[in-house]
């Protein structure tokens, strides 16, 4: 029991230290989105705040924290928004328009 406990807790230990930088750079991306100033982002401004990924691993990692893609008709830029926000990015808008 004793070796297995130990052996849980080695594996345990090597799985949060190969994911630390994913969680963290989720972590990132999750506070730019929650910006109260900025409700949406672009890929360009979410790639300068993470180094060392690619384009399509922030995407996937934009995908886990419950982003949204959408894509601008003007110049077709790529901007990500949380989907729990969704209601005050329509709000925000609308407001723009009006």
């Amino acid at each position: 029991y004793s070796l297995q406990k130990r052996q849980f807790q080695h594996n345990l230990d090597m799985y949060r230290l190969q994911n630390q930088s994913k969680e963290t750079v989720k972590s990132i991306l999750s506070d730019l989105l929650w910006h109260k100033n900025f409700i949406e982002r672009s890929m360009s401004a979410l790639q300068q705040n993470i180094g060392g990924y690619s384009q399509d691993e922030i995407r996937q990692l934009l995908h886990e924290v419950g982003a949204v893609k959408t894509t601008r008709k003007k110049d077709g830029t790529e901007w990500w928004y949380l989907k729990e926000r969704e209601e005050e990015r329509i709000a925000y808008l609308k407001s723009k328009k009006g």
